[in-house]
């Protein structure tokens, strides 16, 4: 029976109370350097009791006795109680009345006036949802529905402005929160819809609201628009590890320990912990629960070690997990069959479709400053002003979507445009590159092409693409692998693997390993991971269904390839 602490509201006595029983509570979610809750000042005292109360009294009508504050209901001090109270966090704020937001600066925001601006923006909201871009877009893009945009997103901006909206623990205390409530110095109780956070600065960037660009709006981009989307359960929870490329804790382990309750995947917890280990222990968790998609990152990194201190293939990289996550075209991937884990090693059923050659460098994305990629640029020098390449670049791209004479056009302007992109390159003037397109046909077929790439391409970012030939039999299939920019290109033929990883749109990736023969005959008794492929057109999809399911064992300390650092 699980017991965790509640502070009274009015004594500030402290009480044990069974988890699940409680009587209601609001839990404090609080940067600790903002100190409204400062340690070794009473509760009494603080400030953050002063917020409390007047969202009770506001809120509730002063029916809430209790709250839940962490700097006093955990001893801090006590590497027990820490370990105790850790796992427990999950329950504690999704068990709440509200989690309340406690900050320390001015809001200059009435319930009233938060109201009355969200009713203006439902049509805008109901725009982003249904994608209704082509008939809603002129209206606000423009005059007073612009307006209002900005004047709603300079009200979010103020919710940002404080530590709070960077730390790892408040996200998952903001995500896991039946009600939030944000409160300010003014001690005003907000309630502000999650949806906002999540349309509004997408319309800016969708229509080009450039006054909604600046440093002011820049963690709404960057920490809120994620942490709204996980709240309202628009993808794979475990893709909350994501959001943690930007945020901090007080210690390093708390970069795992402090989201997990909110992946939905727990482990064991320790205060001598270090966060990569955290990770490693995390990942191995995560795919044992069957959430294959962690198996499926992009590859960008020599292997990185487990908490044992062993190399793994499969481990995606920690102080790159967040890009790695975000740039993988997959949200969940279900297992086909069975699935574990053992000493780092991914036992996990699967369909052998053949063997991979990899036949052509292509390059990195062409990215001269940071978070500026040039996809058309990035292909039109991947296909080297030649007819034949600039035909594979395009199909290889295309990922199935289009037909031979489309394959042509798209060719026709990579092919036409090398020389211009080259000297673009050359002068450091990409963002002035335009493309040279003749007629209106390549005009809509480019503009789809590039529109794909945004799903097609990411996985490229942290790595080198190769161009490829999956074989099957008769069946032959180009496609873009990933590999990290300082292994060599591999010598060896490689196999593939499909492990029922599928996109939004129902185009596959492949698993590409060595360590087997062209039957999928393990040569050692592990298969070591080396790529991911591009997603591949869906065409295959019933002849694979056909193929037997099989048992395959990946990476971990058992992988020879990664214990001997060879190549491959």
């Amino acid at each position: 029976m699980a017991t965790f602490r509640l502070i009274n509201l009015s004594t500030g006595v402290v009480s044990e109370q069974v988890l699940g029983t409680s009587p209601p509570y609001l839990a404090a979610s609080h940067a600790w350097s903002e100190q409204r809750f400062p340690l070794g000042r009473k509760f009494l005292e603080s400030p953050g009791r002063q917020a409390l109360k007047a969202v009770n009294e506001q809120r509730f009508a002063g029916t809430v006795d209790y709250c839940w504050v962490d700097t006093i209901c955990i001893n801090q001090q006590d590497d027990a109680d820490m370990n105790q109270q850790i796992p427990l966090m999950g329950r504690i704020f999704g068990d709440s009345i509200a989690v309340v937001i406690v900050l320390s600066c001015d809001l200059q925001m009435s319930q009233a006036s938060v109201d009355r601006v969200v009713g203006q923006l439902k049509p805008a909201v109901r725009m982003h949802e249904e994608e209704e871009w082509a008939e809603q877009g002129t209206i606000w893009r423009t005059g007073h529905g612009r307006k209002l945009i900005i004047r709603g997103m300079r009200g979010l901006a103020r919710l940002t402005t404080t530590p709070w909206a960077t730390r790892v623990w408040t996200l998952q205390e903001y995500i896991l929160a039946s009600q939030v409530i944000w409160i300010g110095k003014e001690l005003v109780p907000l309630v502000v819809q999650d949806i906002l956070f999540s349309a509004l600065p997408d319309i800016c960037d969708t229509l080009r609201i450039e006054e909604c660009f600046g440093d002011e709006f820049h963690r709404l981009y960057s920490y809120f628009s994620g942490m709204a989307n996980m709240r309202l359960a628009r993808g794979d929870r475990t893709r909350v590890m994501e959001l943690l490329g930007n945020r901090s804790a007080e210690l390093p382990r708390d970069e795992v320990y402090g989201i997990m309750a909110a992946s939905g995947v727990e482990i064991s917890t320790s205060t001598s912990e270090t966060n990569k280990g955290a990770w490693s222990k995390w990942f191995e968790q995560a795919v044992s629960c069957g959430h294959l998609r962690w198996l499926l990152m992009p590859v960008a990194t020599p292997a990185p070690l487990t908490h044992r201190g062993k190399p793994s293939c499969i481990l995606p990289d920690f102080d790159i997990r967040h890009k790695l996550s975000s740039s993988s075209c997959l949200d969940t991937v279900k297992p086909l069959g069975l699935v574990r884990m053992e000493e780092g090693t991914a036992i996990v059923d699967g369909r052998w479709l053949g063997v991979c050659t990899v036949k052509k460098h292509l390059g990195t994305v062409h990215e001269p400053v940071p978070n500026e990629i040039h996809r058309d640029i990035t292909l039109i020098l991947f296909s080297q002003g030649k007819s034949r390449r600039a035909r594979k670049v395009a199909s290889a791209f295309g990922g199935g979507r289009y037909n031979s004479r489309q394959i042509c056009v798209i060719a026709t302007i990579l092919q036409r445009n090398f020389r211009k992109a080259v000297r673009a390159v050359k002068l450091q003037r990409e963002r002035d590159f335009r493309l040279r397109l003749r007629n209106a046909i390549e005009h809509t077929i480019w503009g789809d092409f590039m529109e794909f790439q945004m799903g097609q391409m990411p996985g490229m970012n942290e790595g080198t693409a190769y161009l490829t030939e999956l074989r099957r039999g008769s069946i032959l299939v180009e496609v873009p692998i990933v590999l990290p920019t300082a292994q060599a290109m591999p010598s060896t033929e490689l196999g593939i693997i499909d492990l029922g990883a599928r996109t939004i749109d129902k185009r596959c990736v492949f698993m590409i390993v060595a360590g087997a023969n062209a039957d999928g005959d393990m040569r050692g008794s592990v298969l070591h991971r080396v790529a991911v492929t591009l997603p591949v057109t869906g065409d295959y999809e019933s002849h694979i269904e056909k193929l037997p399911l099989r048992g395959f064992a990946i990476g971990g300390e058992a992988c020879q390839i990664c214990q001997q650092e060879r190549a491959i």
